[in-house]
């Protein structure tokens, strides 16, 4: 998860795309247009700090909550998330993850 915040705050999109699971929905996109896009998250948006709240690890799947503090344009847009990886033969990749109050 500290990775993948890194790779956004850094403009990463290529390894952002890489660290997707093989049966993400975003895989369905063009991978080159989805980094490109992925990688210009950082000129609208400042990142500015990562707190894991949790994390959880059977087998091969793993859960992290986390508290995410990004603001865009002077607005928060921070929020808290339970992100989903699955263990592949590369590593772990994100699957997806659901949006906490």
């Amino acid at each position: 998860m500290r990775s993948r915040y890194a790779a956004f705050a850094r403009g990463l999109g290529a390894y952002l795309v890489r660290t997707l699971s093989a049966d993400h929905p975003d895989r369905a996109h063009d991978e080159a247009g989805l980094a490109l896009a992925l990688a210009r998250v950082k000129d609208t948006q400042r990142f500015l700090g990562l707190t894991i709240l949790a994390s959880h690890v059977e087998g091969d799947r793993g859960e992290v909550l986390f508290h995410a503090r990004i603001f865009e344009r002077g607005v928060d847009r921070s929020f808290t998330e339970c992100s989903l990886f699955r263990k592949e033969a590369l590593g772990w990749r994100y699957t997806g993850g659901d949006l906490r109050a």
